[in-house]
């Protein structure tokens, strides 16, 4: 039962209305100049709606050459106090409190983002991420950049935030200053812990005189660096008291910077331990007498209030979570836990598009950043919509489309739904992906969808359903190259294995293909299975995962002595093993007793031309159009949902 989540607390004199707390986010969303856009109100606005106590926005840049993101907000200027002041008289309308969260990018920036200035660093040290040679601060610089803060603060509460977060964490230009990791200057800004809180404590006071002893501030610190060299646990403790004494409001526990080791711990993907700060946040509750904010891999709110219980914080933030699913304060609440869409960690509509520098999105839920383009509003007159496959990209439209009021029916040819989802989730640290199948099912039953499984569609079927509409999420089916001995009894396919339709006994296995699943399925049966190999074409292996999980699976096949060939072409499958051709043109055979076929997937899309024969709107999505991401298979259902 929760018993602490939903109780009220002050941090200074701002009542939050809960303890769950949407951390800052780089969405995006806003424009070159910094200006909020209506697309970043209705997206903080969804948040509002479903509850969250405390909202704090994503990075402000405090000047206009501090970026880190090209399309993040600002309030440098005067020009940007209006459109702010429309977001915060928004997002009060529903009760949650909104602080901004200041920054400045330091080295963790380039010139493409940042005005074609260099970036700034308390000492010349580049960023292996970003791979820029920064400028050292001169004390005229460090001057400058605190008066740039205090001034913005100033515009932050002209536009009505209820307070400040200053972010102190993640490599950022402060974080640099604190970490002698970053911090090699001589002056009175390096050195001892003193000297390199100095930068810190300037800034506070800066934004103090600008707005005042009793108005909300705030400070995000790294608990951990995660470096040789960086900032510990230990000094982590020291510098939460200062923040204290310096008069910071609240102390929020994050961890790491881009440099880190491993980066993984800064964004957790699916494969990292929840609620991985919580130790240090409760030691740092201990050393203080005010609130204290964890974040990072948290996604229940059960576990979030079990948190609340165990005093390891006094707040909960749970970022993708209110992605995943802006609503899960007001379900939570009302205990339709079921009902929950929970984040499962993926990354890849959130992390992975800003490293492309995109906008975010959501695989769970497609909405995220397009809530300004619809409200859901209910359709005038409802059709009956059939949706035929209950992957991902079915399941979503079907949600979609029966959440505006239409008449929707599922069809699933297997025994249970999820369709590629289902075996997805077997791989070690992945079951979480199976959260989501379960939490759809839960909603279409409230919505009285009928859900048909062990159904094939046939052309007689569509025919005697009478659909107006029906959308095609026939997904991916594994590719099968015309090799010789593919067809050899020894060989599976990667799918098989995780779902346990066949019990891999063998002392030696070779898996073919070299991609997410053909990784995962390797380290899925390394548990048991001593020596195996991953065979693969390209010059490097999880080409297909994002950055993040690809070097959590890659360590994990390090470890379980997982062997890869590389550069490998297969020619054949025989009686000893599989047979392949690798870079120089020579030939090789790898001794296998089992071969695991993990050479990707084709689209699948039988039914479309029998489609249109009966009806006049056919939507084919998702896997049946291209095999590719979860991803872009619930952004097609998301978006034939909407236009049914």
């Amino acid at each position: 039962m929760i018993t602490e989540l939903f109780k009220s607390m002050n941090i200074a004199e701002c009542t939050v209305p809960n303890r769950l707390v949407v951390p800052a986010m780089v969405t995006n969303f806003c424009t070159k100049e910094g200006m909020v856009t209506e697309r970043f109100i209705k997206y903080i606005e969804e948040k509002a709606k479903g509850g969250w106590g405390l909202i704090i926005t994503e990075d402000y840049a405090v000047n206009v050459n501090g970026k880190g993101y090209e399309m993040i907000p600002g309030l440098y200027n005067d020009e940007q106090i209006e459109g702010n002041k429309k977001l915060t008289e928004t997002i009060h309308k529903y009760g949650s409190k909104l602080f901004c969260q200041l920054y400045h990018p330091g080295r963790q920036s380039t010139k493409l983002v940042n005005g074609n200035v260099t970036p700034l660093a308390p000492s010349a040290i580049k960023d292996p991420i970003c791979q820029e040679a920064p400028k050292e601060m001169t004390v005229e610089d460090i001057k400058s950049i605190v008066k740039d803060f205090g001034e913005t603060a100033r515009r932050v509460k002209e536009a009505g935030f209820d307070g400040i977060e200053i972010h102190a964490a993640h490599g950022y230009l402060i974080s640099e200053f604190l970490s002698h990791f970053t911090n090699k200057r001589v002056d009175e800004y390096g050195g001892c812990f003193d000297n390199r809180a100095r930068f810190l404590d300037e800034i506070i006071e800066a934004v103090r005189k600008k707005v005042g002893k009793d108005f909300p501030v705030i400070v995000r610190i790294s608990g951990n660096e995660y470096l040789l060299g960086g900032r510990t646990e230990a000094e982590s403790f020291e510098l939460a008291r200062h923040c204290e004494e310096i008069g910071f409001d609240a102390i929020h526990v994050s961890n790491g910077m881009y440099a880190s080791a491993p980066i993984d711990q800064i964004i957790a993907p699916m494969y990292t331990k929840h609620a991985l700060n919580m130790e240090v946040s409760e030691q740092v509750k201990k050393l203080v007498n005010v609130p204290v904010i964890v974040t990072n891999r948290i996604n229940d709110p059960k576990m979030a209030d079990t948190l609340l219980k165990m005093g390891k914080a006094d707040f909960i933030g749970m970022g993708r979570g209110s992605l995943a699913d802006p609503h899960l304060p007001e379900k939570a609440k009302a205990g339709k836990f079921d009902s929950i869409h929970y984040c499962i960690g993926c990354l890849q509509g959130c992390e992975d598009k800003l490293l492309k520098g995109e906008s975010i999105t959501c695989l769970i839920n497609p909405r995220v950043g397009c809530e300004y383009e619809n409200d859901m509003k209910k359709v005038e007159k409802a059709k009956k919509v059939m949706v035929i496959g209950a992957g991902p990209g079915g399941l979503t439209a079907a949600y979609t489309a029966a959440m505006r009021g239409h008449n929707v029916t599922v069809f699933e040819k297997k025994n249970d739904l999820g369709g590629q989802f289902k075996s997805a989730a077997y791989p070690l640290g992945k079951g979480e992906l199976a959260t989501f199948v379960s939490s759809v099912r839960k909603v279409l039953k409230d919505l009285n969808v009928p859900i048909h499984l062990n159904t094939e569609v046939t052309e007689e079927l569509i025919q005697n359903e009478k659909p107006d509409s029906i959308i095609i999420a026939t997904g991916a089916v594994s590719f099968t190259p015309n090799i010789k001995g593919i067809d050899l009894d020894k060989v599976v396919t990667a799918e098989d294995v995780l779902l346990g339709n066949c019990d891999v006994k063998a002392d030696s296995v070779v898996v073919c293909g070299g991609g997410e699943v053909g990784g995962e399925t390797a380290h899925f049966l390394s548990q048991t299975i001593r020596d195996i190999t991953i065979v693969e074409m390209k010059k490097d292996i999880l080409n297909d995962m994002m950055i993040m999980t690809k070097i959590c699976l890659t360590g994990y096949l390090h470890e379980s002595n997982v062997k890869v060939l590389t550069e490998a072409t297969v020619n054949e499958i025989n009686a000893e093993g599989v047979v392949y051709t690798n870079a120089t043109g020579e030939k090789s055979t790898l001794p296998a007793q089992v071969v695991i076929s993990a050479f990707g997937y084709k689209s699948y899309n039988p039914l479309e031309e029998v489609a249109k024969k009966y009806s006049g709107e056919v939507h084919v999505i998702g896997g049946a159009i291209k095999a590719a991401s979860a991803l872009h298979a619930t952004k097609d259902g998301y978006a034939a949902g909407l236009v049914v």
